[in-house]
């Protein structure tokens, strides 16, 4: 079957989304199927030099390359020539919520056009913006509008009228040198970037989709990557709190390897045989691992002392998040648990040991069609899901929007190309993407 490109209506595209994680690149290509389902037709995980540190972009050459390299992988799976646009994720430390207004009268009663809603949008994006030279808005999620004085906790459109206008926004505010990055690092791949989402609003999107209890009675989801660890609430159409911590799985490996073993070991026996805590160890055994320290031999360590250990990082890494999760638990039904380091064994239980309110794995199986690989279930790939199936709900809403091709971008070979020529020639050799 021969290959086919696509350059035009991004109705005619794939959707595909990318995340950029710690030390691997990861793409995911679905179709949307009915009206709020997705088929995974592709998946390729594309492991990288670290360029991430904490979920900020650190070298956007290196991620360039490895987003080029992930969505050309994922190109021949699903069989077409080339992938020019995705949708990709931003979060990581630094992120916080930030409640912001703007308000307009317009003198006398009059319809809430879209332009009006445009205006105020961009102030509340400088309000934020040029009041710190250092800040970004990475998102800006409608909470209420508030007309003639009465809250409306729906989008308005031009059949609603009122003189009085107050619009009030939960934007997600982070650095904007990792803002910058992350959309060099797509142009390093040349790449066009179709929509950039939150990853708190993007698993959100994933685990309450069709949930009323999520939507009437709110929640918590705890993030755990990698690198970092992410607690998130809302309600209420509100996000309330958005905290996070720079530590997750990968450090937990960390504090493994520590006792004498390689990384790699101390990554594989944490996720086969560890444990959230020793008081989930129904038969004690122990262990022999090559040591990493030059003379030993073998390091040996029992499954209590390795979930020991598991258990002093996992206190480490959380208890802020749920010192800050405390004084919302009566107001909110459920936490919900997310993330590849979230897999961890006996996790959800030590959470529950932990919290009052009812602890569970947030599901998005729900979305994916019944021909999709179970694999996608797991909440791992939320994400990825939560950034496919708000895209797509973007994409409906925005039908005409183009993608660019991407002929305007130079290739590798031509800057380098272009370089070495201004270089003995004595011309200016700055290279530009």
């Amino acid at each position: 079957m021969p290959k086919k490109i696509i350059t035009h209506a991004t109705t005619d595209l794939p959707l595909v989304a990318v995340e950029v994680g710690s030390n691997n690149i990861r793409a995911m290509a679905a179709e949307k199927v009915g009206e709020d389902m997705l088929h995974i037709i592709g998946y390729e995980e594309y492991v990288n030099e670290p360029c991430v540190d904490r979920g900020v972009v650190v070298r956007s050459d290196d991620a360039g390359f490895a987003i080029d390299h992930s969505l050309h992988l994922l190109a021949n799976r699903i069989g077409v020539e080339t992938i020019l646009s995705a949708y990709t994720l931003i979060g990581g430390k630094g992120m916080q919520i930030i409640e912001v207004r703007a308000k307009r009268d317009q003198i006398r009663k009059k319809p809430i056009s879209e332009a009006l809603k445009q205006e105020l949008r961009k102030e509340c994006y400088d309000k934020i913006e040029q009041g710190n030279a250092e800040a970004a808005v990475f998102d800006l999620v409608l909470s209420y509008y508030v007309l003639d004085g009465v809250e409306v906790d729906h989008e308005v459109d031009e059949k609603c009228t009122a003189a009085l206008v107050e619009a009030h926004y939960t934007a997600f505010v982070g650095y904007k040198k990792g803002l910058d990055k992350l959309n060099e690092s797509f142009l390093h791949a040349k790449i066009s970037l179709e929509k950039l989402f939150v990853r708190p609003d993007a698993l959100f999107s994933a685990l309450s989709a069709g949930n009323n209890d999520i939507l009437t009675n709110g929640c918590a989801i705890l993030d755990m990557g990698a690198q970092t660890t992410t607690l998130t609430i809302y309600k209420g159409n509100q996000y309330l709190l958005n905290k996070v911590v720079a530590q997750g799985g990968w450090h937990i490996s960390r504090f493994i390897e520590q006792q004498g073993i390689s990384f790699e070991y101390a990554e594989y026996i944490k996720c086969h045989f560890g444990q959230a805590s020793p008081a989930y160890i129904e038969r004690d055994q122990q262990m022999a691992i090559p040591s990493n320290r030059a003379g030993e031999g073998n390091t040996h360590i029992k499954l209590t002392e390795l979930a020991a250990y598991i258990e002093l990082k996992l206190n480490e890494i959380l208890q802020p998040l749920l010192a800050a999760l405390q004084p919302f638990e009566e107001r909110i039904s459920c936490l919900y648990l997310t993330g590849g380091a979230s897999m961890l064994n006996g996790f959800p239980q030590w959470l529950q040991s932990q919290v009052s309110i009812p602890v569970k794995y947030g599901s998005h199986a729900y979305l994916l069609d019944r021909n999709t690989d179970d694999e996608f279930c797991k909440p791992r790939y939320a994400s990825l899901v939560g950034a496919l199936i708000t895209g797509a709900d973007w994409r409906d809403k925005h039908p005409q929007q183009v993608v660019p091709d991407n002929k305007s971008f130079k290739s590798r070979v031509e800057v380098a190309k272009q370089s070495f020529i201004d270089f003995f020639s004595g011309a200016d050799s700055k290279i530009d993407y």
